[in-house]
């Protein structure tokens, strides 16, 4: 007697996954507010009038995003959910004057999308992008702007370590001895002996050379300003002071023509803390104020001959900062500057 076939196995505990995503070549895809950011879609063909690829953010956007993420709040009006809040990830599209400066280049950057859509993006009545290529936009932009925010959060990989080429020399017999610890300390100790006298011997020759130029400068004051570096002396490199730019109403900067003197000197001193030695600052306000805003990095005290002293100090946002007034606790060092008579100060009141 034949057996029976054996029943189908019941779908019931299978998940089923959903159908995959394919970007549509004639419309834009719809973008639902629990989707933005989840992943990057694809343009209609014929959207642009050439390739067109978002361009990369500079540092302080990343560093300006990361800390404070874009999004707006998203409350429910029905449902089991009413007058529930959420946060919907996005890209601000418009901001006001006092924005961030970050948030000005965001919006710069999106703005810029249209100058690259053909018209059938654009709507022929009111010339603005339509609705579906915009929120598209919006949503490859965010996609685009974490990624590149995770690939600077992201360390570097070490490289694997490179395999030792085996040894050619035979075997021997006896086991090579291994040196002892009290050997391996008195050669190292040995080895440090004779670094400590050749500093020694290099230190004094910079000395001997150093009193003769200045008894040399001293007795002939016509003689020409440049000395010669003592033998094994390597002269101590002087680091160029910080770019300043100047910020254009369009989100660009520019390198600004005639800096303040006063600021040039305070920014070319050697020793200036982590903060001050980025290669470009934005100094926002040249009248100074009478403390400084929240979000203040580190603060300098530069004291000028014949005017009260000044307070520098750099934010978060990337500007340079001026006050004539700062807790003690919040100054990292300061520095003696000579007069200059440019020196920014508060203006008077009228009485």
């Amino acid at each position: 007697m034949p057996l029976e076939p054996l029943p189908p196995p019941s779908p019931r505990g299978k998940i089923q996954s959903p159908p995959k995503h394919t970007c549509s070549t004639a419309e834009p895809c719809q973008i639902r507010l629990s989707d933005i950011g989840k992943r990057y879609h694809s343009f209609p063909k014929g959207s642009f009038k050439a390739r067109f690829i978002p361009p990369s953010a500079p540092r302080f956007v990343i560093k300006h995003l990361a800390a404070h993420p874009p999004s707006w709040t998203w409350t429910t009006k029905g449902g089991p959910n009413k007058d529930r809040s959420f946060q919907v990830p996005t890209i601000p599209i418009t901001c006001d004057k006092e924005a961030p400066r970050a948030i000005h280049w965001v919006v710069a950057v999106f703005h810029s999308f249209k100058a690259h859509l053909n018209p059938v993006a654009i709507d022929g009545e009111t010339g603005k992008v339509k609705p579906g290529w915009l929120r598209l936009y919006q949503n490859n932009l965010y996609v685009h702007l974490r990624g590149q925010m995770k690939e600077t959060a992201a360390p570097k990989r070490a490289p694997p370590p490179t395999p030792k080429p085996p040894s050619t020399a035979p075997p021997s017999g006896h086991p090579k001895p291994t040196p002892s610890r009290e050997s391996f300390l008195e050669a190292e100790l040995s080895k440090l002996r004779q670094e400590i006298a050749e500093l020694k011997d290099k230190f004094h020759n910079y000395i001997t050379s150093h009193e003769a130029c200045c008894v040399r400068r001293s007795n002939s004051p016509s003689e020409s300003s440049e000395e010669e570096h003592p033998t094994g002396v390597t002269p101590r490199p002087v680091r160029p002071p910080p770019v300043l730019l100047t910020l254009l109403p369009d989100g660009s900067s520019k390198p600004m023509a005639n800096p303040p003197t006063w600021l040039v000197a305070a920014l070319a001193q050697q020793d200036l803390p982590i903060t001050f030695r980025d290669s470009a600052f934005v100094p926002s306000l040249f009248t100074p104020t009478t403390s400084f805003p929240e979000g203040t990095l580190e603060v300098i005290k530069l004291k000028f001959d014949g005017a009260p002293p000044l307070f520098l100090g750099t934010h978060r946002d990337g500007d340079l900062r001026i006050s004539t007034a700062a807790p003690a606790s919040t100054v990292t060092t300061s520095y003696n500057l000579p007069h200059d008579p440019y020196v920014p100060t508060l203006p008077r009141r009228k009485k």
